[in-house]
């Protein structure tokens, strides 16, 4: 599981990317969510803390909170999220 602490610029880029590609749309997510400890796992996970510039927007509220909860819950590893980070950022350049 990534510690989403150590890596929170490839958390960042793959959800901006993640959003980039699904909605055609640069967003800037700096203070959308914050990394906080699982009181009960003692985890890193991911606390939505969504701005009324993403609340204001169902869709993306709904995309990004699902990104978010798959962070969270998957047992994805940094080369999984680089990887994933590469295809969106090659997806992009396509267009």
């Amino acid at each position: 599981m990534i510690d989403h602490q150590e890596n929170k610029y490839l958390v960042y880029e793959y959800l901006v990317l993640s959003i980039r590609k699904n909605f055609n749309l640069d967003i800037n997510l700096f203070n959308e969510y914050t990394v906080a400890k699982n009181i009960v796992s003692k985890a890193r996970i991911i606390v939505p803390t969504f701005s009324d510039k993403v609340i204001g927007n169902p869709r993306i509220k709904v995309y990004l909170t699902a990104l978010i909860l798959g962070l969270n819950h998957m047992n994805y590893t940094i080369s999984d999220l680089k990887k994933e980070i590469e295809y969106l950022k090659n997806s992009d350049s396509k267009k």
